[in-house]
């Protein structure tokens, strides 16, 4: 599932055409987790089509879910967890009750509790640009079991690196795809993300270093 990926790609508006080639490239670049989100064109067909294309080679799931209605379209596509951009404990005992993984959306420590005792696997911070990036180490303190965080919502290639050093992944959208645009684009976006993922990793060492030393 979902819960041991550093980055989650959001293809917000994707078509079922378009769909098997841009994750193509999405996994070449390493990018292995993909959210096709419930307002793109035909999503349930995507998922699908990513399914029969990739089969175990990719992870792929249902976004913006919103009722328990999308949680059984995505079940019946072959998809294998969802993200929600809310906390409704129907739509996440419905996808538990489906054996699909959760990631639930989550902002107050309120309904980060009532995630957690719901069963959600991920606990999906959004808009995490709306909190500090260090959000999810300031509140881990309280929670009785460990929790993993996916911040969502402001995160792009620059800053990805950034939120990675609190967060267990990141969801990144339009600042890695917009529908209709070519699999050049992604390529190059693809290769941006990851450079600073790989900077900012090699930054935080190098500064841990240093307080070790």
């Amino acid at each position: 599932m979902m819960v041991s990926a550093g980055i989650i790609a959001i293809l917000r508006g994707i078509t079922p055409a378009d769909c098997v080639e841009q994750v193509a490239c999405l996994r070449d670049h390493g990018i292995t987790t993909i959210e096709i989100t419930t307002n793109s064109p035909a999503w349930s067909t995507s998922l699908r089509r990513l399914r029969d294309a990739f089969g175990d080679g990719v992870t792929v799931g249902a976004g913006t879910v919103l009722t328990p209605e999308h949680v059984a379209l995505c079940a019946a596509a072959g998809g294998q967890f969802i993200l929600t951009p809310n906390l409704d404990l129907r739509v996440i005992h419905a996808a538990k009750r489906q054996g699909l993984g959760v990631c639930a959306g989550v902002m107050t420590p309120s309904e980060i509790f009532s995630a957690c005792e719901a069963g959600a696997d991920v606990l999906k911070i959004f808009p995490a640009s709306a909190l500090p990036e260090n959000y999810p180490q300031l509140i881990k303190g309280p929670l009785s079991a460990p929790v993993r965080f996916s911040a969502v919502g402001g995160v792009d290639v620059n800053n990805a690196a950034d939120y990675l050093r609190y967060y267990d992944s990141v969801g990144i959208g339009s600042a890695l795809y917009r529908p209709g645009q070519p699999v050049a684009t992604t390529a190059e976006r693809c290769a941006q993300l990851l450079e600073g993922r790989e900077r900012g990793a090699a930054d935080f060492a190098r500064g841990r270093d240093q307080k070790m030393a």
